[in-house]
């Protein structure tokens, strides 16, 4: 007995909780407990979950080990109550090692954001496969629990979707007041803040894009356009869906489109800042597909096919009319 009780009480715990330790060993175990070994017990429990890489609270924790010794046997152990305590008092331990270690269901989920800065783009894989490509000056971000229940991403700026087919769990893309939803298909959402419009493209599949009570179901070639003045949604075809979101192409693509709206666009996307030396030159309209979208190359397009000049220095575009 008194060589037992000389034991490394630590591993006279661990046979006990394992089903493996003898009678004589378990009554020294009791005898220790009525001599104050709750720090033994400690001990124990924090080797056992440092081992899981679990972290308790000590309030539970002291909840834990009032129980097991409020339940601990006076008297001879059998095995068979031994063993079922081992069962037990290992179950108990594991149970709360798992429930502590994970994440609280109450806790806010993690937020994660993916940005493309100005004169960049990015692209990103989502946790459940779907994938995107974000456009310069644009940001998507989605959170821990993205694919558990729901699929939802926040956009601001532009971005392309291409989404892991999941039935049971939609595909959700907010942008500004408009929703996207799809289930597996190819769409691109424009939605920067400065822009009159939330312009949805749909590529391939279906979507339904809302706005408040207003919905409309895309199909193949078409697009949605959500009036954020006039809070209007409405869908229309695309005429040519192979020239549809040139930017993931690295074009660019004008049709009828202001010098105003266009230096929005080259701001965006080379990171420069555009300056109108003169008022006149910002209502010169463009159409074409630019293929060869190099800065320099847009510029001097601009240049050659109006009465409007370009500066540039340092980042800086002046444009002036031509005289």
């Amino acid at each position: 007995m008194d060589t037992l009780y000389s034991m490394d009480k630590y591993s006279l715990l661990e046979k006990f909780f394992s089903g493996q330790s003898t009678e004589e060993e378990n009554n020294v175990l009791s005898q220790i407990f009525k001599d104050g070994g709750e720090d033994i017990f400690d001990e124990y429990c924090r080797r056992k979950w440092a081992e899981n890489d679990c972290r308790i609270p000590t309030s539970v924790k002291a909840r834990i080990r009032q129980s097991l010794f409020t339940k601990m046997p006076r008297v001879k152990w059998r095995r068979v109550i031994a063993s079922a305590s081992a069962v037990l008092a290992a179950a108990v331990i594991l149970f709360m090692c798992m429930l502590w270690s994970r994440p609280s269901e109450n806790a806010a989920p993690e937020i994660f954001e993916i940005v493309a800065e100005r004169g960049q783009k990015s692209s990103v894989t989502l946790p459940d496969g779907s994938r995107v490509m974000i456009n310069s000056a644009s940001t998507i971000s989605y959170t821990s629990d993205y694919n558990v229940k729901e699929r939802n991403v926040f956009l601001s700026g532009e971005a392309y979707f291409d989404v892991a087919s999941n039935a049971d769990i939609p595909f959700v893309v907010h942008a500004d007041k408009v929703s996207v939803t799809a289930l597996g298909t190819e769409f691109n959402v424009k939605a920067y803040a400065e822009d009159p419009y939330v312009v949805t493209t749909l590529v391939e599949g279906s979507v339904r894009t809302e706005a408040g009570t207003q919905s409309e179901l895309l199909t193949r070639a078409q697009e949605a356009s959500y009036n954020k003045e006039a809070d209007v949604l409405l869908a229309y075809d695309v005429k040519d869906i192979s020239r549809a979101v040139p930017w993931i192409r690295n074009e660019l693509l004008f049709e009828n489109e202001s010098l105003a709206d266009i230096a929005v666009t080259l701001e965006r996307m080379y990171n420069v800042t555009i300056v109108f030396e003169d008022e006149a030159a910002k209502g010169y309209s463009y159409t074409g597909l630019i293929r060869n979208n190099s800065l320099q190359n847009v510029l001097e397009l601009i240049s050659s096919t109006s009465p409007v000049g370009y500066k540039m220095n340092s980042g800086i575009i002046r444009f002036y009319m031509k005289h």
